[in-house]
């Protein structure tokens, strides 16, 4: 009987790139004005004043938009100081430091 030749099988990596089309959702032009109207929404004396840039940042960690994202931690970030001074007797609530929204 003859001997049985070794067969190798190869394996080889194939690495493609998925290109989806996005929604109209995730476009963010939209995520920022869904962001814009629920910071609108929201009333100013929120969790100390902090509810709108909460929103905007929840509203980016939902749509997965880093900007946004970005945007409501800066947002906080300058919130942090005015909602201190107002536990302790000073102003109450947060102004937004771009002063638009």
């Amino acid at each position: 009987m003859a001997k049985r030749r070794k067969v190798r099988t190869r394996t080889r990596t194939v690495t493609r790139t998925i290109t989806r089309t996005r929604g109209i959702l995730s476009n963010s032009l939209v995520s920022g004005a869904i962001a814009g109207a629920i910071a609108s929404i929201i009333p100013d004396d929120v969790l100390w004043g902090m509810g709108d840039a909460l929103g905007v940042t929840a509203t980016g960690y939902l749509m997965n938009n880093r900007t946004l994202q970005t945007l409501g931690a800066f947002m906080l970030g300058a919130k942090i100081p005015s909602a201190i001074g107002g536990l302790f007797g000073g102003k109450k609530g947060g102004t937004s430091p771009s002063g638009f929204l």
